[in-house]
């Protein structure tokens, strides 16, 4: 089997393994919150269908709404319509004689969850691709990649009627064609990516650095300007899923003959998303600096740490070039480590995401949040591919060692916490 086989299988039998154990727990355990049992069939006729009721877990109410009836709560225009629209399209055509087993809305519910499904396993082969062509000849550094990516651990929610999955399948295809310059092609998939999730959109950042910061010491003043118009070009496609969404929000609560303006209207720009996030979720900036949420600070502490050791590694090594946005290095073995050179925009998007996580964000949401972030994986697959050497100093053996049994339990326990609608979520 070849090697991209074996990250295939390995993606496939964790998905497997999760949905298994998921019904295992659900039937063990029951359902703590009844949300999901008032949203769904409570015909006779389908009782036996309620295992499948593990898919449909908090922010997947939402989702499974939205399918079925379209966006009718201002507070829905926070989850993005991707994923449902795609589900409830398919339940309604390609899946539809799968009603007469299912139902009209267990039918959505699986071709949700098999969408997810789907996309994970795709996600983990475009994300050892991607790291074999940042680190060409480590072949080692990618396998373990995929492995940890198969592993994280919000491991539920990746297989349930959630968007992590679809949005990491088109944010790795996104950065795996921009690594081969194909950039019409990944701001296509990015800007499919922010019609499901609206961070998405900082990766004009990647548009910005190669054709304004990376080339214009190599060009002509020309070459320059015409290194904007791509940046500019591009990123626009990156952003288009997001601004159409909200444009089609605006048309429903804003324009002649809506039933009721509301304040975000006005706004300029008149963004239903920053409102939404403030006025539902309490997001915004510091706003989660709370004495109450220390316990949700410490659920998010070891992937925090582990973000903050792996860009301090990377930073470390040069710090010249990160200084200068990668224009001056000084790094050796560029190709070899953790620390190639052709990581160094990816650096730059952790970072920019671990501050925006903690400081904007609810912070226990952070391990979803960085299911999609390649340079995580590549810092723990640097790890493991460490420790787990026959010369591996003691130090790196008990490193990879913890960090493996930390990402295995904490990933078992979610799964048991998700099915039976108990958080953290």
């Amino acid at each position: 089997m070849t090697p991209i086989g074996e990250i295939y299988t390995f993606a496939f039998v964790t998905r497997i393994t999760t949905i298994a154990l998921g019904v295992i727990s659900y039937l063990v355990t029951g359902s703590y919150d009844t949300s999901t049992d008032i949203i769904l069939p409570a015909d006779p006729a389908y009782h036996h269908l309620r295992f499948l009721n593990i898919f449909v877990r908090w922010d997947a109410v939402y989702f499974l709404h939205i399918a079925e009836h379209g966006y009718i709560y201002e507070q829905e225009t926070a989850f993005f319509p991707l994923l449902p629209y795609i589900a409830n399209y398919l339940a309604q055509t390609v899946f539809l004689p799968l009603q007469s087993i299912f139902g009209k809305q267990y039918t959505t519910v699986v071709v949700g969850a098999m969408i997810s499904n789907i996309s994970f396993i795709l996600a983990a082969g475009y994300l050892y691709k991607l790291t074999r062509l940042i680190y060409p000849v480590n072949a080692k550094l990618a396998k373990y990649s995929s492995i940890a990516f198969c592993l994280s651990l919000p491991s539920m929610f990746l297989s349930a009627f959630y968007t992590e999955s679809i949005f990491a399948l088109l944010t790795f295809m996104g950065m795996y064609y921009f690594k081969k310059q194909l950039y019409f092609i990944a701001s296509i998939l990015w800007g499919l990516a922010s019609l499901a999730r609206s961070n998405a959109i900082v990766y004009v950042g990647f548009f910005i650095y190669e054709f304004i910061i990376n080339r214009h010491r190599h060009h002509s003043i020309k070459s320059f300007v015409s290194g904007i118009f791509q940046a500019i070009c591009y990123s626009l496609i990156t952003i288009s899923g997001f601004v159409a969404f909200q444009y089609f929000i605006y048309l429903q609560y804003c324009e002649d003959g809506a039933t009721l303006e509301r304040p975000w209207c006005s706004h300029m720009p008149p963004l239903v998303y920053t409102f939404v996030q403030k006025e539902y979720w309490g997001n915004g900036f510091l706003a989660y600096f709370q004495l109450k949420q220390i316990p949700n600070f410490l659920l998010a502490m070891p992937i925090i740490g582990l973000s903050v050791c792996g860009l301090w590694l990377f930073i470390s090594s040069d710090w010249t070039r990160w200084l200068t946005l990668g224009q001056v290095n000084y790094a050796s073995s560029a190709d070899l480590t953790f620390s190639s050179n052709q990581a160094t925009v990816y650096m730059y998007l952790w970072a920019f995401l671990l501050f925006y996580a903690i400081t904007c964000m609810h912070i226990q949401v952070i391990l979803r949040f960085f299911t999609a972030l390649p340079p995580l994986y590549w810092y723990l697959a640097q790890l493991w591919s460490q420790g787990f050497q026959p010369s591996a100093t003691k130090y790196q053996y008990w490193t990879a060692n913890i960090l493996l049994s930390y990402f295995v339990l904490y990933s078992l326990v979610g799964i048991i916490l998700f099915s039976a609608f108990l958080p953290p979520a």
